[in-house]
């Protein structure tokens, strides 16, 4: 018993709670409703102005030759964004992308066939994916909390397979989003798309990794999916504290991971406090229904390429629309032109 208190008290980032601590209140985050009628009356707007700065920020292609000049990627992604937007199919997006040319938001129209030929193309999903963190950004001022999950989407295609009786068995497949979310916000700061059978646990790490890049986090939240000595690691290698739920089976041993041992100890001695800091992990699930409710939860693509940058695409524009909503309730000042330098670096297709 010696031993582990001895091991608590060098628990590094952990709150320091005693023996006596009372029930923790539960951290709410009371509705400016006047900002928020605001924000969502002006939201279409603004979403086509925040959008095209952003993607303005894109390098131009440079004209080689006599032949037709390359299209504009910025435009493209504009383009493809708007379509996932309004949830309508590229051929009945083609009229708002005309409004937005008027608007002079991008330089034309691109064909419905050219939206749907660069969404099926590998090389935009990095682009889309440092994309997510740009648009967040503006936001990483206002919190240092943040907590990991997955939620699926599913396709038109179809599995199949014999099942027991010796019949054709078959369903939907489905792609999995793996993201981490300012809790505070419900921005996402980090995005990895899988099929469906990939495991949460191994992605994880790169979630927390990326989200360093760019972030400073103070705390991780996770459920037991991801209860493991290497997620714990993963958090504390950052200097940030895990609260990731412990399976009924866990113990303490350290097994080569002290924050195993440390967020354990914690866990059972202080078990409100940490409570409090792990319940924090709900508002993923208000994140996925404010994108899904908004976006849908189907995808139209059925190239696996397309049903990635389709779900990348979806959570640009979840953070688009955050944004737009923090303008207003807590003034934030949005300027990717004096991000793009730093932050924006991407690249034109080859």
């Amino acid at each position: 018993m010696k031993e582990e208190e001895s091991a608590y008290q060098d628990q590094g980032p952990f709150p320091q709670g005693n023996e006596t601590d009372a029930q923790s209140p539960r951290v709410s985050y009371p509705q400016d409703w006047t900002a928020y009628n605001e924000a969502q009356t002006n939201e279409k707007v603004l979403f086509y102005k925040i959008l095209g700065e952003l993607t303005e920020q894109i390098p131009k292609p440079a004209r080689t030759g006599a032949g037709r000049p390359r299209v504009d990627l910025g435009e493209i992604i504009f383009a493809i964004c708007q379509k996932i937007y309004l949830n309508f199919s590229a051929r009945r997006a083609t009229s708002d992308l005309r409004i937005a040319e008027r608007l002079g938001y991008v330089s034309h129209a691109v064909h419905f066939n050219t939206v749907l030929k660069y969404l099926n193309d590998p090389s935009l999903t990095p682009i889309l994916t440092e994309l997510v963190q740009v648009a967040a950004l503006p936001l990483g001022q206002l919190g240092g909390e943040y907590a990991v999950d997955s939620t699926g989407f599913s396709t038109s295609v179809f599995d199949r397979w014999y099942g027991t009786s010796r019949k054709h068995e078959e369903q939907r497949t489905y792609v999995k989003a793996h993201v981490m979310v300012m809790v505070k916000t419900n921005v996402i700061t980090s995005i990895e798309v899988t099929p469906g059978t990939v495991s949460d646990y191994d992605m994880f790490p790169i979630l927390v990794d990326s989200t360093a890049r760019r972030f400073h986090i103070k705390e991780v939240s996770a459920d037991k999916g991801y209860s493991s000595r290497k997620c714990m690691e993963a958090v504390s290698k950052h200097g940030a504290v895990p609260f990731i739920a412990f399976r009924q089976n866990a113990r303490p041993l350290a097994q080569g991971s002290q924050a195993w041992r440390t967020a354990y100890v914690f866990f059972r001695d202080h078990k409100e406090e940490w409570l409090a800091h792990y319940h924090l992990r709900s508002n993923v699930e208000s994140a996925f229904s404010m994108m899904k409710r908004k976006q849908g939860t189907f995808l139209r693509s059925r190239n696996s390429v397309a049903q990635m940058n389709e779900v990348i695409c979806k959570v640009l524009v979840h953070n688009i629309c955050v944004l737009i909503q923090e303008t207003f309730e807590s003034g934030i000042r949005v300027d990717f032109e004096s991000l793009a330098e730093d932050e924006l670096m991407c690249k034109t297709l080859p």
